[in-house]
């Protein structure tokens, strides 16, 4: 507990003197700028978030799925143990490269309801599940190729369909004496979400598409008409991103106490990759904050804002590699969950600095909340 409140302390001290150099900015007027916030600076950190993160993390996405697609193939045309294992080693690596790159929610991904088909998530009324059981229970030929399947519920052809395939009851099937039609049915959902993964990577790639419309805006844009705008986009990455970390994959699971914790809400319960998805997250928005180089637009009273990030990313690192799976377990112990506490205040302190703080000192708005609508 000691650690605990050495570091909840810290946590309040670092936010103290934030909001205090802040106050004293306004103060003492307009602000210096380090260098002065052109278009063209502006440009630069969307054009260094598109070539070092966005394109490589699809990339990456793109990669895993067609491994995914390898390790199913083998799992079908030659059931058992070990062709079970590296079907689900494969899918923690594909899970873990979406993570990565999951809170990218702008331009191809948005098409065609591509989110959702990738990972339908949060689900409070258990539909997938249901409807996958279904799909098993019925053997539903139609979900059997990837190309029927991709017509289907969103909720039966992602990351959670796959994860019940390979990790779900009566998975073992699959090594014992084979089960080729769950077999079936999980090779066509690798298959469409490799599909889906090419796609992203293409669109992305383009030279005309979304990452020209984000480095050369126009005022004839719909999205993106001043590099205000496409800056606007990179930031929102974290402001989102740590909004849905907090209140859609912390909080609901972990309730105000143990006795109240729902560890059946946490991602990914069946594999016991809940942890290492959130690992991935925050990794990925960590370099994509250092790749950007955001902190290069800060006028010169809060550049300090670069250290504070940079410090509450560490905390976090910390705290989750001090964590061991399965973190159903760690939610529902009042001995263990006082590091996955202090998680979600860290995870609270960086959505606060990227919304309440660097966000204004760089003349952004927060924007509307990502679970609008939920």
């Amino acid at each position: 507990m000691t650690g605990i409140l050495s570091r909840g302390a810290l946590f309040g001290l670092t936010m103290f003197l934030g909001a205090g150099m802040a106050a004293q900015a306004q103060e003492d007027g307009p602000p210096e700028r380090t260098r002065a916030t052109t278009a063209d600076n502006k440009l630069a950190v969307v054009e260094n978030a598109i070539d070092a993160f966005i394109r490589p993390g699809y990339g990456d996405f793109h990669e895993s799925a067609d491994v995914a697609v390898e390790a199913m193939e083998s799992l079908c045309t030659h059931p058992g143990g070990a062709a079970l294992a590296t079907a689900r080693d494969s899918f923690a690596d594909l899970a873990g490269s979406w993570s990565r790159i999951e809170f990218v929610r702008f331009g191809p991904v948005l098409e065609d309801n591509r989110l959702e088909k990738i990972l339908f998530f949060p689900d409070r009324r258990g539909i997938a599940l249901r409807q996958i059981q279904g799909i098993l229970g019925s053997r539903d030929e139609s979900a059997t190729t990837a190309q029927s399947l991709a017509g289907k519920s969103v909720a039966v052809q992602g990351l959670g369909a796959l994860e019940f395939v390979l990790f779900g009851t009566d998975a073992d099937t699959l090594a014992v004496d084979g089960d080729a039609f769950r077999c079936s049915y999980g090779r066509a959902i690798a298959r469409n979400l490799a599909g889906i993964a090419a796609d992203l990577d293409a669109g992305w790639a383009d030279a005309d598409g979304i990452a020209a419309r984000l480095t050369r805006p126009n005022a004839a844009d719909p999205a993106w008409r001043s590099a205000t705008d496409s800056l606007q986009e990179i930031v929102g990455i974290f402001i989102h991103g740590f909004e849905v970390i907090r209140d859609l994959r912390l909080r609901p699971a972990m309730g105000e106490s143990a006795e109240d914790a729902r560890p059946n809400l946490l991602l990914f319960p069946r594999s016991e990759l809940a942890l290492a998805s959130l690992r991935a997250n925050f990794a990925g928005m960590r370099d994509l904050f250092v790749t950007s180089e955001v902190v290069s637009l800060l006028p010169a009273p809060q550049t300090y804002l670069g250290d504070s990030i940079r410090f509450e990313f560490a905390n976090a690192d910390r705290t989750l590699a001090a964590l061991a799976p399965p973190l159903a377990d760690v939610a529902a112990q009042p001995e263990q969950r006082q590091e996955l506490t202090y998680l979600l205040i860290v995870t609270d302190s960086l959505q606060s600095q990227f919304a309440d703080q660097l966000s204004p000192s760089l003349g952004l708005s927060t924007g509307f909340s990502a679970l609008d609508g939920d």
